[in-house]
């Protein structure tokens, strides 16, 4: 009986290790993303107003406060169509979205740059001639 009883509490020991060593991920919920990824759409031509400011001020301008005119991170503005070129004609906005080691990497303090996507946009925006519309 004692055997038994052992047997089936160290059954109940491994089937409790195992069970909660599993669990599932949603890769959406971990990476969010990758949703935007997926949706990207770089066919469209790149507002100033509708994609490039929109992903400037998300990431690094007025709602995030390091770029925005009360201060200016760097002395660089990203909340204006000005400020950004200015940025972009020193080089300094390509080089620190891009993080090609030339100027401090945007976002300040990420893991990670902005998503490709992001950068995508920006740069068919660039590739455009920078277009304040």
């Amino acid at each position: 009986m004692k055997k038994i009883t052992l047997f089936l509490t160290g059954l109940a020991l491994v089937g409790l290790l195992v069970s909660s060593g599993c669990y599932f991920d949603n890769l959406q919920e971990l990476h969010p993303e990758l949703l935007l990824n997926s949706n990207c759409d770089t066919t469209a031509t790149m507002s100033f107003q509708t994609h490039i400011k929109p992903i400037l001020s998300n990431s690094c301008g007025a709602n995030n406060s390091c770029h925005n005119s009360q201060s200016a991170s760097g002395s660089v503005v990203l909340e204006t169509y000005a400020g950004v070129a200015s940025a972009l004609n020193s080089g300094k906005l390509l080089s620190s979205i891009n993080w090609d080691g030339n100027t401090s990497q945007m976002p300040k303090d990420s893991p990670s740059k902005l998503n490709n996507c992001s950068i995508a946009q920006i740069q068919k925006w660039v590739d455009a001639g920078a277009p304040n519309n």
